[in-house]
């Protein structure tokens, strides 16, 4: 989907959000990884334009609602 590899060793889990709306149900777990190679490139054009890297602390607006929750778990330091 991007072009990193990571091991899975490398990951460690973060963040599993459960979010319930009227006509759909998402259940997002977030992984965090320092370690991987390969370059971040589009593999779905037709789904994405381009990858970008931020600072945490300088995210771009809107964030994806249950990713802006894994976020807000990640720093509050709770799983779910």
């Amino acid at each position: 989907e991007t072009g990193i590899e990571i091991n899975e060793a490398d990951l460690r889990l973060i963040s599993v959000s459960d979010d319930i709306l009227p006509d759909v149900h998402f259940i997002t777990a977030g992984f965090f990884c320092e370690k991987f190679t390969g370059e971040a490139r589009v593999m779905e054009p037709d789904v994405i334009t381009q990858w970008q890297w931020f600072d945490f602390g300088v995210l771009p607006a809107p964030i994806y609602f249950p990713s802006k929750k894994v976020l807000d778990n990640f720093l509050a330091k709770k799983i779910y």
